[in-house]
């Protein structure tokens, strides 16, 4: 919440104030006015100079009493606004990230409502962020790090061979770069799972972006001889680069993963009216209907074969991702016939 929207509200406050007191003091002169001259010039109602002074005075403490009135509600309604944001800063000082302030665009305070909301919400992220992390995923720590422990304790403990002393780190190499992948993806869900909008947002060629992600793990379908084909033609689209990316490699390194060597894999970009859509199909092991309900569920993997591989975060993320972004994604799958992922965006 900026400090100047709290400034300039107060120094409207005191404005309305210093109008009330004035126009008080104008009411009570007035009626001084008024009551001395009906006690001096009462038997001389009659003449029309002093009939159209009494109309006069008569109207001016009828304006002067309603201006009185409006600037008493205006008074109390801004009273009533800077005791709503008094309270709420209070439940914010003492812990309380879910206080909100209900405003309505046209209320004066409302762009320090809007601030102040704003504000309470990225303290909200930041703490469940923090209890997310802590609470819900630090069981997922436990394997590699007494994987790493374990063989670490051996290597120091007995008279290993060369051959030995290789696999046991080549192990705790594998182990700390799942753990540093696991770290950075738990993480990135904590973060997403609390996010509300999608930040840094910058218009780009997706067909170019989807083009360098296929590129980027050519040398994985190439390993196991898959033939991968792609449609990416020039669409401009506007948001956040680094979070679509991470979305991209994650679905192709999903096919490449779990296609067969010598499958295929197949990436289109396309758009009708206001969308855009972007396919990977791949002709892998497919999936069954109960692996399917529970795709993107945190840490599931329904082949456990390739649980090894992977963290089970990665469909989870890139649910978040589509879904931050204003997309959908769906999947159709069939055992032994392969997959295939869809993301509907919304076209800038």
């Amino acid at each position: 919440m900026a400090r100047n929207d709290i400034v300039r509200s107060m120094r409207k406050y005191i404005i309305q104030l210093v109008i009330l007191v004035t126009s008080l003091v104008i009411i009570i002169n007035a009626l001084y006015m008024f009551m001395t001259w009906l006690i001096t010039e009462i038997g001389a109602i009659d003449d029309v100079y002093l009939r159209a002074e009494f109309q006069f005075l008569s109207t001016l403490v009828v304006v002067l009493f309603l201006l009185t009135v409006i600037f008493a509600i205006m008074y109390r309604r801004r009273k009533r606004e800077l005791t709503t944001l008094t309270e709420s800063i209070k439940k914010v000082a003492n812990g309380d990230f879910t206080a909100r302030i209900a405003y309505d665009e046209r209320d004066s305070m409302a762009h320090v409502y809007r601030d102040f909301n704003k504000m309470s919400t990225e303290l909200e992220s930041v703490q469940f962020l923090r209890k997310d992390f802590i609470n819900s995923y630090s069981h997922e720590f436990k394997t590699p790090i007494a994987s790493i422990n374990g063989f670490a304790s051996l290597m120091l403990e007995k008279e290993l061979s060369r051959e030995d002393q290789h696999t046991y780190l080549q192990i705790i190499q594998e182990e700390s770069e799942r753990l540093s992948n696991l770290t950075s993806n738990t993480i990135l869900m904590s973060k997403l799972s609390s996010q509300k909008i999608v930040s840094s947002k910058e218009r780009y060629d997706l067909g170019e972006q989807l083009r360098q992600c296929a590129i980027i793990l050519s040398r994985e379908w190439l390993k196991k001889q898959q033939t991968f084909s792609g449609e990416f033609p020039n669409i401009e689209y506007v948001g956040n680069r680094e979070l679509m990316k991470h979305l991209w490699i994650n679905l192709m390194n999903n096919a490449i993963k779990y296609t067969p060597p010598g499958g295929e894999i197949s990436v289109t970009l396309s758009y009708q009216d206001k969308y855009i859509t972007v396919t990977v199909a791949d002709t892998g092991r497919g999936m069954d209907e109960d692996t399917l309900s529970h795709l993107f569920d945190p840490y599931y993997q329904g082949d456990r074969s390739h649980s090894g591989q992977g963290l089970g975060l990665g469909l989870s993320i890139a649910k978040k991702i589509v879904a931050l972004s204003g997309g959908s994604i769906q999947v159709k799958s069939r055992v032994d016939e392969g997959s295939e992922f869809t993301v509907t965006l919304p076209r800038s």
